[in-house]
């Protein structure tokens, strides 16, 4: 049986068949909420240790299009084990012009699932807090479209005397998992013991959203451009979504308890973009928000010694469905007396040359937060 997965699910299933001793399970990913596909997660079970090979079709019209359709590496969990990136992918173009990825999962496993990057959903969040005992605080700031609560956490600290604040956020785009995996490297970090992170922590007052689409990330959407309107445009006077709601309200009370003060938005980019970036404010913006962005890239990419610098700046002139100006970041700024949101693009597939694990997300989160303290601490 194929299907998409539980938790995060997506994918709509063309053909199962057998292939000899192998079975061949085509795919494609759902586009749900989004005008243009990109995320899916699947799950094969009954398999009896038979080998299989994907075909994931339609991989062009995903966000990042034909090209380097085979730098990509999709994800395998085997009979519920870790998850790991597959070694190669294989790029078949149809006489018609469409073109295919085939990847393959060896055999001795009853269930395969499979995804185009390593999922992260609320029991992994879940999991991770509870691995962290009272670090954090929890609490409840709103409630989503479909009635979940959304969470919003807080470094655990006495609040009695005002910090430089920082507000994180991730998920704005519900399919876009490299945020939560960098996210959960802040959170372990500013939670372990290490000298540097007990520092920053006695500096900062750290507020986080981990997931502003929590609906979509349960259900599984990719989320980017999503209809009725993207989280990202969303940031209207009249909010076109409860959960950006809810976080404007928060991050009017983050406001009133801190100074100065950094929102940092985790996102990811295209198919096979590589590397991580701040997406600079589009030229419309003030110089001074344009600035603090280059600034921010800067701080990122002393500690990015494997990019040029240049390349974590990006500008931002791509064409939108929306009016680009009802960002968070636009938002934040003329709201909240011109303080910086920067967003922070990063890779689904690598740095460099080497995919990216768990544990290299993570640590593109403990730069993150290196970079957010050393910009935070030149204001203070």
């Amino acid at each position: 049986m194929v299907r998409p997965a539980e938790i995060s699910g997506n994918g709509c299933v063309l053909a199962v068949e057998r292939a000899g001793k192998s079975w061949r399970i085509a795919f494609a990913s759902e586009p749900r909420t989004s005008p243009q596909p990109l995320w899916f997660h699947l799950e094969a079970s009954g398999l009896h240790g038979a080998p299989v090979e994907f075909v994931w079709e339609h991989a062009d019209i995903c966000l990042g299009g034909a090209s380097e359709l085979d730098r990509l590496r999709p994800v395998l969990r085997a009979d519920g084990g870790e998850w790991t990136r597959v070694d190669a992918v294989t790029v078949e173009l149809l006489e018609d012009g469409r073109r295919l990825v085939r990847f393959r999962c060896p055999g001795g496993s009853d269930a395969v699932a499979a995804a185009f990057c390593y999922p992260y959903s609320l029991p992994d969040l879940d999991a991770t807090l509870a691995e962290l005992g009272a670090a954090w605080e929890r609490c409840t700031i709103g409630v989503t479209h479909e009635g979940r609560p959304l969470t919003r956490l807080r470094l655990a600290q006495d609040h009695s005397e005002a910090r430089p604040g920082l507000y994180l956020m991730a998920r704005q785009h519900s399919g876009e998992t490299p945020g939560s995996w960098a996210l959960d490297g802040i959170l372990r970090y500013l939670a372990s013991d290490a000298e540097r992170a007990r520092a920053i922590r006695e500096a900062l007052d750290v507020w986080v959203c981990p997931m502003v689409d929590l609906d979509g990330v349960v259900n599984g959407d990719y989320g980017k451009d999503a209809l009725p309107w993207d989280y990202n445009r969303a940031w209207e006077r009249l909010p076109m979504r409860a959960s950006v709601h809810a976080i404007q309200r928060d991050l009017l009370r983050f406001h009133e308890r801190t100074r100065p003060r950094l929102v940092v938005d985790l996102h990811g980019p295209g198919h096979s973009t590589p590397g991580i970036y701040v997406q600079l404010p589009r030229a419309e913006r003030p110089e001074q928000q344009r600035l603090g962005g280059l600034e921010f890239a800067g701080d990122l990419a002393a500690l990015t010694p494997e990019l040029p610098a240049a390349s974590l700046g990006h500008e931002t002139t791509y064409a939108s469905r929306w009016n680009m100006l009802s960002t968070l970041g636009s938002w934040v700024w003329d709201t909240m007396e011109g303080t910086q949101c920067v967003t922070v693009e990063i890779s689904y597939q690598r740095l460099v040359a080497e995919p990216l694990t768990p544990e290299g997300y993570r640590e593109i989160g403990r730069r993150v937060i290196h970079a957010a303290n050393g910009w935070l601490m030149r204001r203070a």
